[in-house]
């Protein structure tokens, strides 16, 4: 019998005959009930958490390969993996001008006053705001200096500004007038004008970004999330915002999602909310399939894809 590949994705003519002429060898499948040896699925395209739970827990199969069509990775079972030899790949790179493109908007939102204005025209009001800024000239410190940072990098010099970049190395990137390592985070957020967190969701980033850390930025500082929620204390941020500790907060995720209808941020004029868009993209499985077909191409020749391949030590 062939061997199988589970796919989740939704696959166009086009793309079933594009992975046909890939791998040949391989059939297409839609669900684990669609086999009767479950030790046929070598390879997974997508997510499903109840059907891949049971493949995974299931000790005959030999699935080899995983290829999810996301970026993070905090909803997966990284040790289960590790310890059954899966490789993991992920989307990483594609979402980089969706999410640079969005951390702009958030900020010209509030600095050229954008969002109070509509606020204002929707009240039918003609109120001028006096509190208007410019980004030139300003500090943009990415916390997470990876493909999605780079490229934020680029847009932020754009407008004229100095950009500082954050990772694990301290190594040169692109697009980045300064890089620094994580553990000087702390060092530096006192010379951010906008501090940007693009961080994946690890043990060493979970309630990294805390009351300690807030209360050393600029309280004229613009905080924004579109890393993961849980990488922030979100009590910690009110707080922050409470005291003018900060000025203002964009979030893209937070910490529980969605957030209940009574949550108090819902009602502040000094965060914007945003549903997990920024990510967004006009075709999605569009931009997600080159990755997953090279990497393909590599599995179908009997050997280890290896595009964005997830390092279980790191967690991204």
């Amino acid at each position: 019998m062939p061997d199988k590949l589970l796919s989740y994705v939704s696959l166009s003519d086009e793309q079933r005959n594009k992975i046909n002429k890939v791998a040949p060898s391989y059939d297409i499948i839609e669900s684990i009930s669609d086999v009767s040896d479950i030790s046929e699925i070598k390879g997974v395209f997508g997510w499903n958490k109840e059907e891949v739970s049971e493949l995974l827990d299931d000790p005959s199969h030999k699935l080899q390969w995983i290829q999810l069509t996301s970026a993070g990775v905090d909803y997966v079972d990284l040790l289960k993996l590790k310890k059954q030899g899966i490789t993991l790949t992920t989307t990483s790179g594609i979402h980089k001008y969706a999410i640079a493109e969005s951390v702009m908007g958030m900020i010209l939102s509030h600095t050229r006053k954008i969002g109070y204005s509509l606020i204002q025209q929707r009240q039918k009001k003609w109120e001028p705001s006096e509190e208007l800024s410019e980004m030139n000239q300003k500090t943009m410190l990415i916390v997470g200096a990876g493909s999605i940072g780079k490229q934020t990098g680029k847009v932020a010099r754009a407008f004229g500004m100095k950009t500082i970049g954050v990772n694990r190395s301290g190594g040169s990137v692109d697009y980045m007038d300064e890089m620094v390592t994580q553990d000087r985070l702390k060092e530096v957020l006192p010379e951010a004008d906008v501090v940007v967190n693009i961080l994946p969701l690890t043990d060493e980033t979970e309630n990294l970004f805390d009351l300690e850390l807030f209360r050393v930025m600029k309280p004229s500082a613009l905080f924004i999330n579109v890393g993961r929620g849980q990488t922030v204390v979100t009590q910690d941020l009110l707080k922050a915002l409470d005291n003018k500790w900060i000025e203002f907060a964009a979030l893209d995720v937070v910490d529980q999602e969605p957030l209940p209808e009574d949550h108090p941020i819902y009602e502040r004029e000094d965060v914007l909310l945003t549903p997990h868009i920024s990510g967004k993209l006009e075709d999605y499985i569009a931009a997600v399939f080159p990755i997953f077909i090279e990497n393909l191409r590599e599995f179908s020749k009997q050997r280890i894809p290896d595009k964005n391949v997830v390092d279980y030590e790191r967690g991204y």
